[in-house]
């Protein structure tokens, strides 16, 4: 798990509020899901961009580009050619289904009429192929409209493998209903549904979550809280490791200064198999003095090899009074030979309550008869 390079690392975000069609609804939420998503992106607590990496239709200047389609492609094209690590491409609006049974995203000049639809929206098909024909080791899609869902199915076909070449592994799509399922945009909401609760989980976190919120995490827990609350289950559909690839930190896990509620938060991460996250909080607990985060941390550095320092440790805890460092230490010392050590361990831990411990001291003393 991991957070993309920022410098590496490009953003396009694409959203549309008014339209001239009566047929298409106006959607007001839609600019406040743009320039939020933008602030959590280029945010040093999420996704780190800097600004200039983070394209945008600005509230401020809603006329100044990404108005239509030529722009639009410009503006994905450069995005393409620049990213390495990851390009992020993300989509708020309607979408229409063309008469070809394609997706259109829409524009504000779109027309719902079925048989313009194709002649005045963005063809999914255009971002599709941008997207493989991209160079960044990931791409992302999220796609907040009607009929979204489609839109996994066209990223993912044979067809489109062969045709754009698109490296499957380096794909991953959000959408936010399934295919012929309306999006929901709740009347005087601030953001639609999805991205509401999006950015809900990129700013606050949950404590559900382990330390970096990855795209994986994102969509399970959209997937859970979505239908809760009566709108479509979202979808997901990625290969490999993109979706390990994190956007933001998890700030649920921020601002614990009890040092029992930091064993307790890495015991929970470890649990999840966020081993980096629970080193981090046994770290922090066993600085603050917790004997059983010590020993615990002396457990994980073994685990991954380092040995010196997972002696220094357990050594620590055993000074500190833990009962069970004092016994696998009473342990280590008698495979090592140190007799004399592993009695003064073994006595101090069966002294304390440990009933293994008064049993290993007592094989000992009669081996040493």
């Amino acid at each position: 798990m991991r957070l993309p390079d920022p410098l590496r690392s490009r953003a396009v975000l694409l959203g549309f509020d008014t339209f001239t069609d009566p047929g298409l609804p106006d959607l007001p939420a839609v600019t406040h899901n743009v320039d939020d998503l933008a602030e959590v992106l280029t945010s040093p607590w999420g996704t780190a961009l800097p600004d200039a990496h983070c394209t945008r239709r600005r509230a401020a200047a809603p006329t100044a580009g990404l108005a239509d389609l030529t722009s639009i492609g410009a503006r994905l094209v450069a995005a393409a050619e620049e990213a390495e690590d990851l390009l992020l491409v993300y989509f708020a609006g309607h979408g229409l289904i063309g008469p070809d049974g394609e997706l259109y995203l829409s524009l504000p000049g779109t027309s719902s009429e079925p048989e313009l639809v194709a002649w005045t929206g963005i063809p999914f098909a255009l971002v599709r192929r941008t997207l493989a024909n991209a160079r960044a080791d990931s791409r992302v899609l999220i796609l907040d409209c009607c009929f979204s869902g489609l839109a996994i199915g066209a990223m993912s076909t044979t067809a489109s493998v062969v045709a754009g070449q698109l490296d499957v592994a380096g794909t991953c799509t959000l959408a936010s209903s399934p295919a012929n399922r309306p999006s929901s945009a709740p009347v005087g909401a601030r953001h639609t549904a999805y991205t509401g609760e999006l950015l809900d989980l990129l700013r606050h976190g949950s404590g559900d979550a382990a330390t970096f919120l990855t795209l994986q995490t994102i969509h399970e827990h959209l997937a859970r809280v979505l239908p809760s609350k009566g709108h479509p289950r979202p979808e997901l559909r990625n290969t490999h490791t993109v979706g390990r690839l994190a956007l933001a930190r998890n700030r649920a896990h921020e601002g614990i200064s009890d040092p029992a509620a930091m064993v307790r938060e890495a015991t929970r991460l470890e649990r999840l198999g966020d081993s980096a996250g629970a080193l981090r909080w046994y770290q922090e607990a066993a600085g603050a003095g917790r004997s059983d985060a010590m020993r615990e941390l002396g457990r994980l550095l073994e685990r991954d090899g380092k040995h010196v320092p997972a002696g220094m440790w357990r050594r620590r805890a055993a000074l500190s009074g833990d009962p069970v460092a004092m016994h696998e230490l009473g342990v280590g010392s008698w495979r090592t030979a140190d007799l004399a050590e592993a009695e003064n361990w073994l006595r101090k831990a069966a002294a304390v309550g440990v009933p293994e411990a008064a049993e290993d001291l007592e094989r000992l003393l009669r081996r040493r008869k």
